[in-house]
């Protein structure tokens, strides 16, 4: 998952923190997205299709807001 990983490490959503722990990128077989989970394995992201059904949208669980959005053109 190298550009999807290293832009949503640019936007803070992954983080590698100093001790080896770090956020990373799952499958979620429930919502059929793709789930950022903290170091305590916990939801913390759902990356999601946005409403034009091409491009991505990084949405915050807790808040529910759209924290970034991937252009389809980026990910080639």
């Amino acid at each position: 998952m190298g550009y999807l990983e290293d832009m949503l490490v640019r936007n803070g959503v992954i983080y590698r923190a100093p001790d080896g722990s770090r956020s990373y990128i799952e499958g979620s077989l429930i919502s059929n997205s793709l789930v950022v989970r903290n170091s305590s394995g916990w939801v913390t992201h759902r990356i999601e299709r946005a409403a034009n059904g091409v491009d991505l949208v990084v949405r915050n669980i807790s808040t529910g807001y759209v924290e970034a959005r991937i252009s389809a053109t980026s990910l080639f």
